[in-house]
C-alpha cells in the first residue's frame, strides 16, 4: 500500500502522469501516441537508481485497459493533493506530467509575458476557431498544490514534458538561462511557423506519419524576481521543464525527447550536479534534434523545427545549481 516508505523515517513518493487523449483530441490529430511511455521511464529510473517502492509511485494514463485512473482534470488535481498529503521534513515528492501543454491569458498582472502555463488533462475539448482548450491546470494551481505545502526540508522534483512548460510549476527563481551552453539555441516563437501554434510534438524520422499535434503558440518569457538564500527555511524544490514557455517540444511513438533525455543522462551519470545535468540535457537534445533535422531534409520536408530549450527552476538561491542533484 502507498506510503510504505514513512516506515524508514521519510517517504519516497511519486506521482507520474502521460496523456495520449485519444477519446478527447483525436478528430483533431492531436493524439499523443508516445505520451504513455514517459510515466514508466521515470518510474523505473526512481526504482533503479534513487530507491524508490513501486508502491509509492502512482501512474495515471489514460489507456483503455482499465488498470489505471485516468488523467482527469479532477483526477489529477486529487492526485496532486494525495502527493504531498502529511508532508513531514525529509520527505521526497516527484511529480512529472507528460502531454500538451498550452497557455492562457494571464487575468492577475502576475505574468510579465501576459499568459499563464497551463497543464491538459484528457477531458478537455478543442476549439479550432480561438485554438484553445477548454480544460486545463494553470500553473499558480501547480504551485498551490504541490510545493507551497510543503515544510522545511522536503525535496520536490517537478518534471514536465510538455509544450510552454518553462515555468509551469511557478517557482519564483528562474536561473537556468544564466548558464552559458554552446548548444542552447536561442528562443523561436511558434508563429513563425505560420499558422499559429503547428508544432511536430509527434516528429519521429522512423515513424514520420505519426499524428501531428496543435498547440497554442505564445510568445514572450516571464522573469522572475532573486530566489530565496540557499539557507532559507524552505523545502528543497526544483522544476525540470522542456522547454521555454515561449517554446514547443518534440516527441514519437516512444515517448517525449527531453523525458528520454532526462533519464538516459541520469542513468549515464546519476551523481551530477544540477548544472551538469541541464548541460547534458541540453547536450543530448541538441543532438537528437540535428538528426531529426536531417532526417526530415532527406525526406525533402520543408518544415523548420525549433530546438527546444530545456529549463530549471528553483525555490532557493542558484548556489543549489552546483550541488549534486538528488530525488
Amino acid at each position: 500500500m502507498p506510503g510504505l516508505s514513512r516506515m524508514s523515517g521519510f517517504a519516497k513518493k511519486a506521482l507520474l502522469i502521460g496523456v495520449k487523449y485519444e477519446s478527447s483530441l483525436g478528430e483533431h490529430g492531436q493524439t499523443l501516441p508516445g505520451a504513455h511511455k514517459d510515466p514508466f521511464r521515470l518510474r523505473d529510473l526512481l526504482i533503479d537508481q534513487y530507491g524508490y517502492k513501486a508502491d509509492d509511485i502512482v501512474i495515471l494514463i489514460d489507456d483503455e485497459s482499465g488498470h489505471y485512473v485516468w488523467p482527469t482534470h479532477d483526477n489529477i488535481i486529487s492526485a496532486m493533493k494525495e502527493l504531498v498529503d502529511d508532508a513531514r521534513p525529509g520527505d521526497h515528492f516527484v511529480f512529472s506530467f507528460s502531454g500538451h501543454g498550452a497557455q492562457v491569458l494571464n487575468e492577475d498582472g502576475t505574468e510579465e509575458d501576459g499568459y499563464d502555463e497551463t497543464l491538459v488533462p484528457v477531458d478537455t475539448t478543442y476549439d479550432p476557431a480561438s485554438e484553445t482548450y477548454s480544460t486545463y491546470i494553470k500553473d499558480d494551481l501547480v504551485r498551490q498544490l504541490l510545493w507551497k505545502p510543503n515544510p522545511d526540508d522536503n525535496f520536490v522534483r517537478m518534471i514536465f514534458d510538455c509544450c510552454h512548460s518553462g515555468t509551469a510549476s511557478d517557482l519564483p527563481a528562474a536561473f537556468a538561462d544564466n548558464l552559458t551552453s554552446p548548444c542552447s539555441p536561442i528562443a523561436t516563437s511558434p508563429r513563425l511557423y505560420g499558422s499559429r501554434g503547428f508544432a511536430l510534438m509527434q516528429f519521429n524520422p522512423e515513424d514520420w506519419n505519426a499524428p501531428r499535434a496543435w498547440i497554442n503558440g505564445r510568445t514572450g518569457s516571464r522573469m522572475r524576481g532573486n530566489s530565496l538564500p540557499l539557507q532559507s527555511p524552505l523545502p528543497d524544490v526544483t522544476s525540470w521543464s522542456a522547454c521555454m514557455d515561449s517554446q514547443v517540444t518534440y516527441g514519437g511513438r516512444r515517448g517525449g525527447m527531453f523525458i528520454q533525455a532526462f533519464t538516459d543522462a541520469l542513468r549515464n551519470d546519476p551523481h551530477q550536479t544540477h548544472a551538469e545535468l541541464l548541460q547534458s540535457i541540453r547536450r543530448e537534445l541538441a543532438k537528437r534534434m540535428g538528426k531529426r533535422t536531417l532526417d526530415q531534409m532527406k525526406k525533402g520536408i520543408d518544415q523548420p523545427l525549433t530546438s527546444p530549450r530545456a529549463q530549471l527552476t528553483s525555490l532557493k538561491n542558484i548556489s543549489l545549481f552546483h550541488t549534486r542533484f538528488d530525488m
